[in-house]
Order: C-alpha cells, then structure tokens, then sequence
C-alpha cells in the first residue's frame, strides 16, 4: 500500500492553507477583513435611503451594521411575527438594496 505525502494529501476545510496550500503566510489579508474604505467608495451613501423603517430596522439587525448579527428566529421574536414574516421584509428589503447598489 503506498502512503501520499502529506504535501499532496488534499486539504479540508479545518486544514491549515485551506482551500489555497500555496498561498499560506503573514503577508496575506484574512477574509475576515473588510477594506471599509473600499465600500464607502461603492457604495451610494443614500442606499438605506428607500427602506422602509422597518426594513431598515431588519437589514441592520440581520446582518450586524448597528449591533450584533441576530439569527432569523431572534429577529422574528422581536419583531413578534412569524419567521416567514420576517423572512419576506428581509427579501423585500434586500430586492431593495440590490436594485439601488446595481442602478448606480
């Protein structure tokens, strides 16, 4: 039985230099890392602009930009509906974003 190097195993997620062996070192950005800088410049400052209060009350508590990320279920119950609910202000707002970030 013949036993592969361990340079030519392939690499799973929990592996150090997945999923890019190669490119392993100091020099490189984590994913993790946002360039803020690089948004703002993309972005249409008036981009929340079209949201309803309650839209922009949802996208902001999803997805963490004026407090902690919640999940679906968190945000359903303080909004006191039902997930579905809470799922289509979510896509609605999102449709929202999408069309004023691509119309620019």
């Amino acid at each position: 039985m013949e036993v592969m190097a361990s340079s030519t195993l392939p690499l799973f997620p929990s592996d150090d230099g997945w999923p890019y062996p190669d490119a392993v070192g100091p020099e490189l950005e984590s994913d993790d890392d946002i360039d803020l800088d690089a948004l703002e410049l993309r972005c249409d400052p008036h981009v929340f602009a079209d949201l309803t209060e309650l839209e922009h009350y949802v996208v902001t508590h999803r997805y963490g930009l004026s407090c902690e990320a919640c999940s679906m279920k968190e945000l359903a119950l303080s909004l006191d509906c039902s997930h579905a609910e809470a799922a289509a202000v979510l896509g609605a707002a999102i449709d929202k974003l999408r069309t004023k970030l691509t119309s620019s």
